[in-house]
């Protein structure tokens, strides 16, 4: 007989939740806006590394971009909340004053830590009851 796999059913474990790196580039003075903004959508982790372009004046003049000194924000974000995520920052990069920036992401294909990728997908796992 041949060894048939077993289903092995446990209720207290959903799905695995897609997760994303969401790389958010806006200008250092409208950072903190940003963090808040996609904190909106449940996003447990984010982290802003602050720099500085290299393009020289003559090419800022030309893009109509007047500062240099950038805010870099991480977020991890579940992939279900990416086209809302990214229909709200083009909104937000049309509509607000000197609020341009750019926002990519990144697929992630694993974390280590159930702890951690609880945490970074929002998901609370059930205890087993005795």
């Amino acid at each position: 007989m041949k060894n048939e796999s077993k289903k092995i059913e446990n209720k207290n474990y959903a799905a695995p939740i897609k997760l994303k790196l969401l790389i958010t580039i806006v200008n250092r003075n409208k950072a903190d806006y940003y963090v808040d903004l996609l904190q909106d959508f449940e996003v447990n982790m984010q982290l802003i590394t602050y720099g500085s372009g290299t393009a020289n004046s003559e090419m800022l003049t030309y893009l109509g971009l007047p500062d240099t000194q950038k805010a870099v924000i991480f977020s991890i974000v579940k992939e279900e909340k990416i086209a809302k995520i990214k229909e709200t920052l083009e909104e937000k990069f049309h509509k607000i004053r000197n609020g341009k920036g750019i926002a990519y992401t990144v697929s992630l294909s694993s974390v280590i830590g159930v702890a951690i990728y609880q945490f970074m997908c929002n998901n609370k796992m059930k205890k087993e009851e005795n």
